[in-house]
């Protein structure tokens, strides 16, 4: 079980990596297709599994080809989060280009798996407009054998994102968080902190922040519109380790995945008080109260508990 749930995390991360093209390529057209016949793939036929490496560790994935009425297809699966069927297709010097839009929220993100068979191994490159990896697969079965399982499961409610939503005033704040389980890999990274290092989650996005109105914190001004005069103030929120504390950063960036903290777009950041919980938690929990004419923002993750206060600037 414990190595199912390990598994579902890796391919995650892999949709984490897909998912840096961004807002800047949503709704593009699908490729031009190209189909090919089922003959001309056939040494492909059957259950790939799929390891993306990257810099950050390998990614696993399940790729199957299979015929459609005489034409080729593929079903790309990534647990729980996606089921694409790429039917455009079409041959290279070495293998097969596949080339698809994965839905990821409401947008379409172009990628593109390039794929060659060496022997009874599959070796290629996966690439979106941000992200590269070097692609090794084998069959199933085989993967099978050597310990990695990588099944086909519905989406769970515990893999929605949370939220939680006030109103000061007739404004509102609202925070939303991702659901990362401790113990975990992002957890462990997170009790492993270097003094002055940021936590980029890799499986899952950073905290997203709204707020219609001014806020102050101890040590940060965060500004409504900060993107527009008719748009809610929106930032990422990221954790960062401070000497014997920690502070709370505000980025400008709010739609990136947790391996996509910039420095160069940080608003603010301010100290975080911060206790040891009694009983710990196994999901990342976030809440916003109101307290007079501000609130406070606590998160929870594991034994740790983090708390800003706030008030609206008048």
């Amino acid at each position: 079980m414990e190595q199912r749930r390990n598994l579902t995390r890796t391919a995650l991360a892999l949709t984490a990596a897909i998912a840096l093209a961004g807002a800047a390529l949503a709704q593009d057209a699908p490729p031009a297709e190209t189909r090919l016949d089922t003959a001309e793939i056939e040494p492909f036929l059957g259950e790939w599994v799929l390891e993306a490496l990257t810099d950050r560790g390998s990614l696993n994935s399940l790729i199957t080809f299979s015929d459609d009425d005489g034409k080729a297809t593929a079903d790309f699966y990534l647990a729980r989060i996606a089921d694409s069927i790429v039917t455009n297709i079409s041959r290279t010097e070495t293998g097969v280009l596949l080339k698809w839009n994965l839905e990821f929220g409401d947008q379409l993100v172009p990628v593109e798996l390039e794929l060659a068979l060496e022997d009874d191994r599959m070796a290629g490159e996966l690439r979106t407009a941000f992200f590269e990896a070097e692609i090794k697969g084998q069959t199933k079965e085989a993967a099978e054998a050597a310990g990695i399982v990588v099944e086909r499961q519905e989406l769970e409610d515990d893999d929605e994102p949370s939220s939680s939503r006030i109103e000061i005033a007739g404004q509102a704040v609202r925070l939303r968080f991702d659901r990362l389980p401790a113990p975990g890999p992002d957890y462990d990274r997170l009790e492993a902190l270097a003094d002055g290092a940021v936590l980029g989650p890799i499986y899952g996005k950073p905290f997203k922040f709204w707020t219609d109105a001014d806020l102050a914190f101890e040590d940060a001004k965060i500004a409504a519109h900060n993107h527009g005069p008719t748009y809610p103030g929106v930032y990422s929120l990221w954790l960062k380790r401070e000497a014997d504390g920690w502070k709370l950063v505000f980025n400008h960036l709010a739609d990136v995945w947790g391996t996509m903290h910039m420095a160069e777009h940080d608003a603010a950041e301010t100290p975080l008080n911060f206790r040891t919980l009694d009983e710990a938690v196994e999901q990342t929990e976030g809440r916003l109260e109101v307290d007079g004419n501000g609130g406070t923002l606590t998160l929870r993750w594991g034994t740790m508990e983090w708390s800003a206060p706030f008030r609206v600037v008048e």
